[in-house]
């Protein structure tokens, strides 16, 4: 019989394209081919799969062909490993060659064939060192290249090119590198999902997964957590990144991120073999409390831990870490251990409380069966808890008086769900609390080193949250909140009187602080007040510690605000004296006192309380400005130098660690603490925005140095303020209208302080965008057969005061011109970018037809303010003539005006009521009178120059008419230029792609 007839390289490739389930078997005809033919079949190959190169659309045909097409070339058969190494390096080589090729086809389908194929390789496939360096050169050029799926292509390609070193870590790899920098810069999220699958993990990239677990994208923040599912092993990331990782997790409002989250704590507890304390010790309970808690919380929700095996585990003896009910001589509990029967009884009091209210709502057969589950749940919470409440204060107080703290606060909660109606509980309780509040202020490092949970007090740099704990209970445990703010005022009179040191004077402020933070006004009476002030805020303020003085003026402000500035005005004044005069943390503290006040009463109430200039020594001057003068100079000042020169760079160095770590929130925390310009930029931006133009007495002035401020802060070192003003300038355009007044008022002084910076074009960007952002509904009625039908559509609402700023605009952006012309080159740039910035502004600020208005008078003034802008305009237009862009933006703007406008109103003769000429007359003389002025910052010569007449806006009009009656009419206020005759664009054809074709 005749042999079988091999079929030929493009029958298998029409094949390939059918179906993936004919793969394997064609992968073994293509060998066999290969085999026989060797001379001819690579160029046979590479000539048949020219037309799916050219293919960039992802069609479902080419993608089976580039598929078998990777898995031919990466089989390996038994006994033909040489000659499938051979052709591998071949057809590598080839692809190599097309990899730049201008067409993005073939690009993208080089790379995806290169990235399938080096991923697809088994570890006993072989690869030249020079191919191997050439593949490493070539996928990097592709990894910037200007389309994003070949960049994400070029990623899968490098991903097993990456060379960890001696040490393994990959921190010397130029893959490695390339992928890290463009983690941070890459813009299209499939690019950045592609680089995070190809990184190689190690210590040295894990900190950089991790931070994609914010990312903007939701589908990469998804990947990154299913990388460190899969890819991380738990004990190869440290504690600071698995309670940042849990945190920013479980935190998700996407249900896909936040399940990969779950699915990456389960992975990590069975890293731990079930032990779900050890996971939580893993996260560091003490340092990390809530992202312990949320991992708990979690595991519960999942189903990982089950709350009745959990209650069941206690009277069979085996509760984890010993649970609640414990012996008196037992050893103390550990943090986690804490932090776990905290959450497991929460929720199960939690679970209770939801099927009772569902019992109560419900009828029939589901009342009694969410009856019996309510019952069982506290069945199971009487089970974990002590047994009375004395046995819980004694577990309590047994932690406290060995200083675990830590301990002992996560306790205190469970008081809530036991029994307190018992008189003699609640006065052990008290007793309890009262001791605590009393004992002096003690330090970590001054208890017993073998005590877990040990935390300082607040005076001694704690966070404060074992105290403001005990003052909680202390407020759940009397008859009144006036019995609990005299018995804390007590403890902290206790404090001064026993103790007597600085460090008890700051704690004893803290505690009246918690007391007043959350005290109603009628609660205290006024000896209370002035005993307060006598023997806590006085002598404070003028304490020589600036720990004391912190907390007596955060004291002070708070006292402020719940009873009101006293008619001698000694609040105020004492707070303006420290915001003038203190060292950088009490200046903060006094600068957010003052802007809550300011909130309350209005900053001119406060002002009244200044003392005048001959009461004020010349060193104390600033005491008698305004308090918007006050908190503007503070909004200027610089941030981190002093703490830097005090500390040195070792202290900023651990700082940007604890960033890079915490995700920023170790910067925004020192920022809050010591930051005056943060403190008051915050409070001017909650001034404006609660009190509007009444809020201060040039309200577009400090909207103005916010917009700078906001351009200029440094994002890293100051995240709190960059994120108040992001937050702060949308919420004002979208504010009632005298609020979004505000921004079109503040838009021309605010690119005035940005002319003389390179950065003014993005200041006008930004202030179109908040002057554009708001929507409204807009009625259309269109008749079909006979039908009136009516559809609502939304636009872009007009901005408030619109219309005058954009003729601010046009004067500005003519007073310019007028001008001498800048010699300097550096100046020059920066007058072109002043003026496309104020045309650019202009052309994009939506404005109202005038025709809205009811009031007469109201149009006529609203037209004449439209007409001198639009006189303005065109003048500038036509004195600008080779700046392009900004002629471009300067006809928008009239066109926009006169659009406003409408049509021209006439008197009863038929004669035109606005007056072209007295019009014209009137901005050319306001013009130079502004050139010859201080407010236009460029040029920087003031001196006016000779006046040239520009385009007028009846020539401007006729233009727009002529170009919408011939739309291919094309209105450029330079003269046309021929247009340039265009070219096919270059592509790689089938022909020239055969050039590359290995013979």
């Amino acid at each position: 019989m005749p042999a079988k007839q091999l079929p030929t390289v493009g029958q298998i490739l029409n094949e390939a394209q059918i179906s993936l389930t004919v793969h394997r078997k064609l992968v073994k005809q293509m060998t066999s081919v290969r085999h026989a033919t060797p001379d001819t079949f690579l160029p046979e190959l590479c000539n048949c799969i020219l037309p799916v190169l050219l293919e960039y659309k992802r069609d479902l045909c080419a993608e089976r062909v580039v598929r078998f097409l990777v898995h031919f070339t990466a089989s390996r058969s038994p006994g033909t490993e040489d000659e499938a190494d051979e052709f591998c390096e071949n057809f590598l080589g080839f692809l190599l060659n097309l990899a730049t090729a201008k067409d993005r086809a073939i690009r993208f389908r080089v790379c995806q064939l290169v990235a399938g194929v080096l991923n697809a390789l088994g570890v006993e496939a072989e690869i030249s060192d020079e191919l191997y360096e050439r593949m490493e050169e070539v996928m990097l050029d592709r990894l910037r290249d200007k389309v994003p799926v070949v960049r994400a292509q070029a990623a899968r390609a490098l991903s097993r090119l990456q060379d960890g070193g001696e040490d393994g870590n990959f921190s010397d790899d130029v893959i490695t590198t390339s992928f890290i920098t463009l983690l941070g810069a890459e813009k299209n999220k499939d690019v950045r999902k592609s680089i995070l699958g190809s990184l190689a993990i190690s210590d040295y990239t894990i900190p950089h997964v991790v931070e994609r677990t914010r990312d903007a994208s939701e589908d990469v923040r998804r990947v990154a957590f299913l990388a460190l599912t899969s890819k991380v092993p738990v004990a190869s990331v440290s504690i600071a990144l698995r309670a940042a990782a849990v945190r920013r997790g479980l935190a998700e409002r996407s249900d896909a991120v936040r399940g990969a989250a779950i699915d990456m704590i389960k992975r990590w507890l069975d890293a731990f073999e079930g032990d779900v304390l050890a996971l939580v010790a893993a996260l560091d309970a003490e340092s990390n409390e809530d992202a312990a808690a949320s991992a708990v919380r979690a595991l519960i929700e999942c189903g990982r831990v089950k709350l009745n095996d959990v209650a069941q585990s206690v009277p069979d003896g085996v509760a984890a870490g010993g649970g609640l009910r414990r012996a008196s001589d037992a050893e103390l509990m550990s943090p986690e251990a804490a932090v776990y029967w905290r959450v497991v009884c929460e929720e199960l009091h939690a679970a209770a409380s939801a099927s009772g209210s569902q019992a109560a709502s419900a009828v029939g057969q589901r009342q009694v069966v969410s009856a019996a589950v309510a019952g069982e749940k506290l069945e199971a919470l009487e089970g974990v808890l002590p047994v009375n409440t004395g046995d819980l204060l004694d577990l309590i107080s047994k932690h406290a008086r060995e200083g675990a703290k830590f301990v002992a606060r996560q306790l205190l909660p469970l008081l809530d769900l036991m029994d307190m109606a018992d008189a003699a509980a609640r006065k052990a309780t008290a007793a309890l609390c009262d001791a605590q509040l009393r004992a002096p202020p003690q330090a970590a490092d001054e208890c017993h080193l073998d005590v877990c949970g040990v935390v300082s007090s607040y005076a001694k740099g704690g966070d404060g949250a074992w105290e403001r704990s005990l003052v909680t209970v202390m407020k759940a445990c009397h008859n009144s909140a006036a019995d609990a703010a005299a018995a804390v005022f007590a403890c902290a009179d206790a404090l001064i009187e026993d103790v007597g040191t600085p460090c008890a004077h700051a704690q004893a402020l803290f505690l009246a602080s918690l007391v007043l933070e959350e005290c109603p006004r009628r609660v205290v009476t006024n000896d209370a007040v002035e005993a307060l002030m006598a023997t806590l805020v006085r002598p404070g303020v003028t304490s020589a510690s600036a720990a004391v003085r912190r907390e007596a003026v955060r004291c002070l402000g708070l006292a402020g605000i719940v009873f009101g500035v006293r008619d001698d005005g000694e609040c105020v004044r004492v707070l303006r004296a420290a915001l003038c005069g203190d060292c950088p943390a009490v200046r903060a503290v006094a600068a957010r006192a003052l802007g809550d006040l300011a909130l309350l009463y209005g900053a001119q109430a406060l002002d009244a309380h200044n003392p005048s200039r001959d009461e004020c020594e010349p060193a104390q001057a600033a005491l008698t400005a305004p308090l918007e003068t006050a908190l503007l100079d503070a909004v200027d000042e610089e941030y981190g130098d002093a703490a830097v020169a005090e500390k040195g760079n070792e202290a900023e160095e651990a700082v940007d660690e604890a960033d890079m770590l915490t995700g920023g929130a170790a910067a925004a925390e020192a920022e809050r603490d010591a930051s005056v310009a943060t403190a008051a930029g915050e409070a001017l931006a909650k001034l404006i925005l609660r009190r509007g133009a009444r809020a201060v007495a040039d309200p577009a002035a400090v909207v103005a140095r916010l917009v700078r401020c906001y351009f200029n802060v440094d994002a890293r070192r100051r995240p709190r303020m960059a994120q108040c003003l992001a937050v702060f300038f949308p919420a004002i355009a979208s504010a009632p209208a005298d609020r979004r007044a505000l921004v079109a008022e503040s838009s021309l002084p605010a690119l005035r302080t940005s002319a003389k910076d390179k950065g003014v074009a993005k200041v006008a960007s930004y202030l179109a965008h908040l002057l554009a952002c708001n929507t409204q509904e807009v009625e259309e009625k269109e008749e079909k057969d006979g039908v009136i039908q009516t559809t609502t559509k939304s636009v872009v609402a007009p901005a408030v005061g619109g219309a005058a700023l954009v003729a601010e605009l046009a004067k500005e952006a003519l007073a310019v011109t007028f001008r001498p012309a800048p010699t300097a080159a550096a100046e020059k740039q920066l007058t072109k970018a002043y003026v496309a910035a104020l045309a650019k502004l202009a052309a994009a600020v939506p404005l109202a037809p005038i025709s809205v208005l009811e009031d007469a008078q109201q149009r006529a003034a609203a037209r004449e303010v439209l007409a001198a802008g639009a006189e303005a305009a065109a003048q500038c237009a036509g004195r600008v003539a080779d700046q392009k862009p900004a002629v471009k933006d300067l006809t928008a703007a009239v066109e926009s005006m006169c659009e406003a406008m409408g049509e021209d109103p006439e008197d009863e003769d038929g004669a035109a009521v606005v007056d072209e000429e007295e019009i014209n007359r009137r901005v050319m003389e306001e013009c130079v009178a502004l050139a010859a002025g201080d407010d236009v910052p460029l040029p920087f010569k003031q001196r006016v120059v000779k006046q040239h007449a520009g385009l007028s806006v009846k020539e401007i009009k006729e233009r727009k008419a002529a170009r919408e009656a011939s739309p291919e009419l094309d209105d450029d206020a330079t003269p046309e230029k021929p247009a340039r005759a265009k070219t096919a664009r270059a592509t790689k054809s089938r022909a020239a792609l055969k050039e590359n074709v290995v013979a």
